[in-house]
C-alpha cells in the first residue's frame, strides 16, 4: 500500500520541525555555557592580574641577583594581560549585546572596577 505523496511530505515536515526545535535548544544551551565560561575565565584572569599588581611595588626592593624572579613575574603578568584580552574577545562574541550601555551595566558587578579593564572592554566596541 502506497502512502500519498502529500502525507509523506507532511511527515517529513513535522520531523524537520521537531529536529529544528531540538537543535535550537541544544544551540541555546551551548551559547549559555560559552557565555558562562567566558565570564569565569575573565574572573580568574582578573584575580591573577590583581596578584601581580599587588606584588609589583614590592619588587622595587629586589637585589640584582633576583632579576630572574622579576623577569618571571613580568612574563606572567604579560601572559595574563593577553589572556584577559582573549577573554574579552570571547565575551564580545557570546554576549547578546555588546555596547557602551552593556559595559556600563557590567561595570557594576561583572567587570573588575579598574579603569584599564573598562578601557579594554571599550577597545572591542570598535572592532
Amino acid at each position: 500500500m502506497e502512502l500519498p505523496l502529500s502525507i509523506i511530505g507532511i511527515v517529513i515536515t513535522f520531523v524537520s520541525f521537531a529536529w529544528a526545535i531540538i537543535s535550537e535548544l541544544k544551540y541555546g544551551k551551548l551559547i549559555n555555557y560559552n557565555r558562562e565560561m567566558a565570564w569565569e575565565i575573565y574572573r580568574q584572569i582578573s584575580a591573577s592580574l590583581q596578584f601581580y599588581q599587588e606584588i609589583q611595588p614590592k619588587l622595587k626592593d629586589i637585589k640584582s641577583n633576583e632579576i630572574q624572579i622579576l623577569e618571571l613575574v613580568t612574563r606572567g603578568e604579560h601572559n595574563d594581560q593577553e589572556l584577559l584580552l582573549s577573554a574579552i574577545k570571547m565575551i564580545k562574541r557570546v554576549e547578546k549585546k555588546f555596547d557602551e550601555s552593556s559595559i556600563t551595566k557590567w561595570s557594576e558587578g561583572k567587570i573588575i572596577p579598574n579603569e584599564s579593564h573598562l578601557l579594554a572592554f571599550k577597545k572591542y566596541l570598535l572592532k
